[in-house]
């Protein structure tokens, strides 16, 4: 059972990093974000948008909080709403890693050439 919650929590850094990136910079949300960019002067909730899902650590904040509800909804250390805030924010920062470390390889492959 541990080895379970271990493989769902080193998924789960997986998945905040990938949809982070896929809502960030990829083309399918390319209009969607374009949107938003383009009605953000006259509109507060399309700038506060837009800035969410322009910001890859914006992003991945909420990705990290709503990965935290759906795969540990039970979790249970102090209070379930106060831990789901915690490994929502864990989550975040690990997938945050992530990224830097991919980011890393691929600048250092892109040298190699």
């Amino acid at each position: 059972m541990d080895l379970l919650i271990i493989v769902k929590f080193l998924f789960s850094i997986v998945f905040v990093e990938a949809v982070t990136e896929i809502l960030t910079k990829s083309e399918l949300f390319e209009p969607i974000r374009k949107f938003f960019f383009d009605r953000r002067k006259n509109n507060r909730l399309s700038n506060k948008l837009h800035d969410l899902i322009d910001c890859g650590y914006c992003t991945s904040v909420w990705v990290g909080f709503f990965t935290a509800l759906l795969v540990f909804p039970d979790v249970n250390f102090i209070n379930k709403y106060v831990d789901w805030f915690i490994l929502g924010l864990i989550l975040h920062r690990l997938a945050n890693f992530l990224h830097s470390i991919f980011d890393y390889i691929n600048r250092h492959k892109d040298m190699s050439l």
